[in-house]
């Protein structure tokens, strides 16, 4: 009868830790993330620093070149920053770590995909799994303190019920005309 007693009260246990964990992986978001909530968090200070790095490095090795009288930057980099949706909630992957593919199964009433780039853009466009997303806000970036726009974070949103697909961010660089960008298969 004590060797059951105790077998049950493990069972009560572990079944109670098991329940605790799954309600802390609860991974569901209510809404698309605000500007304020993605330009404030300590994931997107740290990819600025990143991205601040990077660009002082390019500016480096560009030194002995010549010198161009442009208004701003081309574009040199972009990478998905995070994918954010109902049920998948938020997966930020910060400047330069831009996976093939979500871990978590994304879908729901909308999707959200961030880009981040260094370098300034005529033009800039989200697809997900071929439709047109909706550029819902962007964020420009002074990487030096120069008063200059060198880099920019921009948000895409999709609105209606969606399962996944490959998302698809692309710009074009307004310096040299070249087209960039960046992906991820949306689960």
């Amino acid at each position: 009868m004590r060797k059951l007693i105790s077998l049950a009260l493990i069972l009560v246990l572990v079944l109670s830790f098991n329940v605790a964990a799954y309600a802390d992986g609860d991974v569901t978001q209510a809404k698309p993330l605000t500007k304020e909530e993605i330009i404030n968090s300590k994931e997107f200070r740290e990819a600025v620093r990143a991205a601040k790095a990077e660009f002082e490095s390019q500016k480096a090795d560009n030194a002995g070149g010549p010198v161009l009288f442009a208004p701003a930057p081309k574009v040199s980099h972009i990478n998905v920053y995070g994918v954010v949706s109902p049920n998948g909630g938020q997966e930020i992957y910060g400047f330069n770590n831009n996976p093939l593919s979500t871990t978590n199964d994304h879908g729901g009433a909308w999707i959200q995909c961030i880009t981040f780039q260094i370098g300034y853009d005529s033009s800039h466009y989200g697809k997900l799994a071929g439709n047109t997303m909706t550029n819902n806000r962007s964020e420009a970036i002074d990487l030096d303190g120069d008063r200059v726009v060198d880099a920019w974070a921009h948000s895409w949103v999709y609105e209606a019920p969606s399962t996944g697909g490959q998302f698809v961010g692309t710009v074009y660089s307004i310096n040299i005309p070249t087209q960039w960008t960046a992906w991820i298969n949306v689960r």
